[in-house]
């Protein structure tokens, strides 16, 4: 845990291992009053089909070109993100770190608990190796080495949490960059899709997260030799799968918050993503069976909220890199690079602009918000050391059918 997280957590320590209730005063809930539901919540018209039995603790599916919710499970409820919160760290640092610029990795950037992409200390890569490193096989030690490059891990943590709070995603309490199980650390399908949605505002993000395998620097070679590399591929199976109209997504996976993921997919001039935690079977399934329910039925529900629009006078907005996506930076290519969408997700993400604060919001402001919140505690039972080979033994073996759930 950070420092600067350590003494907030410390006044309010926001534990879930599960799923907790929504605020209990619909009235104050961000979205709309329907959304403090902690049960499936569903308005359909005539004319429209089932919601699918998803066998998850909380999910949402939200029609992100207009804003409009669509269906959700207890989308308020807090829950252990894994590493779909590394979602946040890319909205919080792409716009403020020069993808071309050199980090020397460290002690510090390595030795990190949970899955690896392979960093080596004293070796050199781009943010742009690391932006893959850590959005593909969602390496902690590349989460570490990107806040590191920004200043700090616990500088970034408080930048990505005041980043959350403009994003009106206010389920979210920041303790790393990474998403591994740390006590406080939580957040909630709709605020993963309110943070889904800025990150699909953003180029880099897009072709990065819409890429299924990248040229990932080795060792340091010696003198007057090429430097090899080795090959890493995204753990989104949607992509690899080429599921139609599919944009980009985040997994994650830890003993203590199960499967989580979120994903977007284009059809039709709109953008509908979904967040899904706690799940309980093949993430895959999960995902395209809400997906395809939704862009089947889109227009024969009525909608049971909205994703918030950002609090943009709370924040001081940065400009989204604007750079091709079809370019390439030093040290890395880009494999597969989407067209940047022509469609508005919603008013609040209209313009290219990402969140970064730091300067604009007082740590009392944060430390009064989380008093307000509720105060559980537990402790983490484990890290989930080896997330990234756990997972994907756990997706073949239920793929497989050898797992009853």
């Amino acid at each position: 845990m950070s420092r600067s997280a350590a003494g907030l957590t410390a006044i309010a320590c926001l534990i879930p291992a599960l799923t907790l209730a929504a605020p209990a005063d619909a009235a104050d809930v961000i979205g709309g009053p329907l959304l403090a539901g902690t049960g499936v919540i569903e308005t359909p018209l005539p004319g429209a089909a089932p919601l699918p039995k998803i066998n998850a603790d909380t999910w949402l599916i939200a029609d992100a070109t207009t804003g409009e919710v669509l269906a959700a499970k207890n989308p308020h409820g807090h829950v252990r993100p894994a590493s779909t919160l590394k979602t946040l760290t890319s909205v919080m640092l792409m716009p403020v770190l020069d993808r071309n610029k050199v980090h020397v990795a460290t002690d510090k950037d390595v030795r990190v608990e949970g899955s690896h992409v392979g960093i080596v200390a004293g070796a050199t890569y781009t943010v742009w190796d690391l932006w893959n490193g850590l959005l593909l096989p969602s390496g902690n030690d590349a989460a570490t080495a990107l806040a590191n490059q920004n200043g700090g891990v616990a500088k970034t943590v408080a930048q990505m949490q005041s980043v959350a709070h403009a994003l009106q995603a206010n389920d979210t309490h920041v303790v790393n960059p990474s998403g591994l199980d740390a006590d406080g650390q939580v957040s909630s399908a709709y605020d993963m899709a309110l943070i889904a949605a800025a990150a699909m505002k953003i180029p880099d993000f897009r072709t990065i997260t819409n890429t299924k395998s990248y040229a990932f620097p080795g060792f340091m070679p010696k003198s007057g030799k090429a430097r090899k590399t080795f090959q890493i591929y995204t753990e989104n199976r949607l992509l690899r799968h080429n599921y139609p109209g599919i944009a980009g997504g985040k997994t994650g996976f830890t003993s203590l918050a199960h499967r989580t993921f979120w994903a977007a997919a284009d059809r039709n001039g709109h953008m509908l993503i979904v967040t899904l935690f706690q799940i309980h079977e093949p993430t895959q399934t999960a995902a395209t069976a809400l997906l395809n329910w939704g862009f089947a039925n889109s227009t024969k529900v009525k909608p049971i909220g909205v994703l918030a629009n950002p609090v943009a006078s709370e924040i001081l907005p940065v400009a989204v890199s604007t750079s091709s996506a079809t370019s390439s930076p030093a040290n890395g290519g880009i494999v597969g690079a989407p067209a940047e969408s022509e469609h508005s997700a919603s008013a609040s993400l209209s313009s290219h602009i990402a969140w970064v604060t730091g300067l604009g919001i007082l740590a009392a402001g944060v430390t009064a918000m989380l008093l307000r919140r509720r105060t559980i505690r537990r402790r983490t039972a484990d890290r989930a050391t080896g997330r990234h080979l756990a997972q994907a033994r756990a997706e073949t073996a239920l793929d497989a059918g050898n797992i009853k759930v």
